[in-house]
């Protein structure tokens, strides 16, 4: 087991693409022969970073220096644990399989798009398209964790499948449109549109009331699929979005596109 420690050797003011750290599966060899693009340009790892390597009981791959032009980290991340100790660029943990990926700071677009497993941890916030299909694709996120602490931008859950997203802060426009399965939880406000198109799969909303012409009001619920999920979260990442003894009224959509998808509204 290993923990590989890189560090920016300059500040990135051009795209980084960074998708080919995926393929050094902890192997020295490997590593030493791995390339990145940098302003359209291939450059070997050691000529942009700092590169330490350390025995550990994990496989672990630590990155200082990043910023909003470093994209691509975590593509088909499937093993270990990737940790970047600042923000980042678009399409993080994208076709994610497996592991864990934590930012400490804020990410760009397309975080998640296209997981089928792992877990995603995003101390800041994010922006568009999370946890949704890749351009040109109709597939969203199909697995996994994703747990963004701040604030989500627009079409958050995009055709979404299964998984679990949970949001800490305010979320933007047309949340959950198109969302097949899978469950969204929003501890603060969110925008216009939620859940258009929403075919199945759980919204579960913590604060801002909810009203559309396109979901029918069902009543009070109290179902063992929330104290489940709940536990579930507390377990696995020591939050507690609601109590088990809170209640919800449950609403069922979208009806005009005959969808029998779930939101779950907690009453005051």
């Amino acid at each position: 087991m290993k923990k590989i420690i890189l560090e920016g050797k300059i500040d990135f003011k051009f795209e980084l693409n960074l998708k080919n750290l995926s393929k050094i599966d902890f192997d020295e060899k490997i590593l030493g022969k791995t390339t990145v693009l940098y302003n359209n340009k291939e450059y070997k790892l050691k000529e942009l970073f700092k590169v330490q390597v350390q025995k550990s009981d994990k496989n672990e791959l630590i990155i200082f220096g990043m910023n909003k032009n470093c994209d691509y980290l975590g593509w088909k991340w499937k093993e270990g644990i990737l940790r970047i100790k600042s923000d980042v660029g678009s399409f993080l943990g994208v076709r994610m399989i497996d592991g864990k990926i934590g930012v400490e700071g804020s990410c760009e677009h397309h975080v998640g798009s296209a997981m089928t497993g792992g877990e995603i941890f995003v101390k800041s916030n994010a922006h568009d398209f999370i946890g949704s299909p890749l351009p040109g694709s109709k597939i969203g996120m199909n697995g996994g964790l994703i747990v963004i602490h701040g604030k989500a931008g627009n079409f958050l859950g995009l055709q979404m499948r299964r998984g679990i997203i949970f949001v800490g802060q305010d979320v933007g426009n047309n949340c959950c449109n198109n969302m097949t399965a899978g469950t969204v939880i929003l501890k603060k406000n969110f925008g216009n549109q939620l859940g258009l198109g929403m075919k199945r799969g759980s919204i579960i909303l913590l604060k801002q009331k909810f009203k559309c012409a396109n979901f029918v009001d069902t009543g009070e619920s109290r179902s063992l699929f929330l104290n489940l999920l709940n536990n579930y979260i507390l377990k696995v990442l020591s939050l507690k979005p609601f109590s088990n003894k809170d209640k919800f009224i449950r609403f069922i959509g979208d009806i005009k596109m005959e969808g029998m998808g779930e939101i779950f509204v907690k009453r005051d």
